[in-house]
């Protein structure tokens, strides 16, 4: 069985919120921080994070640092340990969006 996850988020409420450091510890792992860049860097890994725990039909878990993004050598995302995953990340304007396909 197929599950599907995604999630939009303004990059903007990103922007404010990864300006608190409790914040960023509390979603994001270091390797995270260290990759990210810019607000909508952020803003995608959080929606990829949200998208992935309604795949899982769990509700959103906190922390979400629990659960780790990284990327391949071209730049794909995919969870750290979870291979039975496919993630995808966009962001353009104002949005970020996530979608997560478990089986």
């Amino acid at each position: 069985m197929y599950k599907i996850g995604t999630d939009i988020v303004l990059i903007s409420r990103i922007e404010k919120s990864i300006k608190s450091p409790s914040f960023l510890n509390k979603v994001f792992t270091q390797a995270e921080r260290g990759y990210c860049k810019k607000a909508e860097n952020f803003a995608g890994l959080f929606a990829a994070k949200e998208a992935y725990f309604k795949a899982l039909g769990t509700g959103i878990k906190f922390p979400l640092n629990d659960v780790e993004i990284c990327h391949n050598e071209s730049g794909k995302p995919y969870f750290k340990g979870i291979d039975n995953c496919d993630l995808s990340i966009s962001h353009d304007g104002d949005y970020a969006i996530a979608t997560v396909i478990l089986w």
